[in-house]
């Protein structure tokens, strides 16, 4: 379990699984649940099941009040190449969501648990970090199982509590998915797209010099 790193929250939005059955259960909170519990962070948690609904909730994540405590934001829907599902069959797309987060997601993980969302061309998801300021969007290229893309959105937010969000720190997080998991994240076609067009640097603190009565600059650093 990580213990050196400020605990980055997950904002979540999720959609309905079974548009048809008011009684379906599904839901990832117990995914959400178990990263709580075990300490590993906090989230917040909405279901949508429309766009209004859907941008009432993201305006409320743009705050940085908000967005700095919950950098992750996570989309549960069903999906398809370049959107998600909303209810009745109607989409959001990459492209709406880019003009409503538009330079609101500077250093900001966005993660798309939806079956083949990023399954499109790597410059769109580029142009999607670009538009949004986001450092990365993690997501499926293809129809994917609930229970082992459950599984492996739990392992990638865990990997995603291990180093900061930044252009060094979200290497080290890429490598630990792709090494650290065996063979899931193949199997089931996992995207991670970096923001390399931006550099995101890696934040200091202010520390006291009590002898000097001055204050200076330390880089926080990991301890490996």
């Amino acid at each position: 379990m990580p213990t050196n790193n400020r605990k980055k929250g997950i904002y979540c939005l999720e959609g309905l699984w079974d548009h048809h059955n008011i009684q379906d259960k599904s839901t990832v909170l117990p995914i959400l649940d178990l990263l709580e519990k075990r300490n590993y962070c906090d989230y917040i948690y909405h279901d949508c099941a429309t766009k209004e609904e859907i941008e009432f909730f993201l305006e409320k994540w743009k705050l940085k009040s908000v967005s700095d405590k919950f950098p992750i934001l996570y989309f549960a829907f069903h999906g398809e190449e370049g959107s998600i599902f909303l209810c009745n069959k109607k989409k959001y797309t990459i492209a709406e969501l880019g003009d409503f987060l538009e330079g609101k997601c500077f250093g900001k993980v966005i993660y798309f648990g939806s079956c083949s969302t990023l399954k499109i061309e790597k410059k769109i998801i580029k142009g999607f970090l670009e538009k949004t300021g986001a450092i990365a969007a993690i997501g499926y290229k293809t129809d994917v199982d609930w229970i082992q893309s459950a599984a492996c959105d739990l392992f990638v937010f865990e990997a995603l509590q291990h180093d900061k969000l930044d252009s060094k720190g979200i290497e080290k997080i890429y490598n630990k998915i792709v090494s650290d998991y065996g063979n899931l994240h193949r199997m089931l076609d996992l995207s991670i797209v970096i923001n390399d067009s931006q550099h995101f640097p890696r934040k200091r603190k202010k520390i006291i010099n009590k002898e000097s009565g001055g204050i200076k600059k330390q880089e926080t650093r990991n301890k490996e």
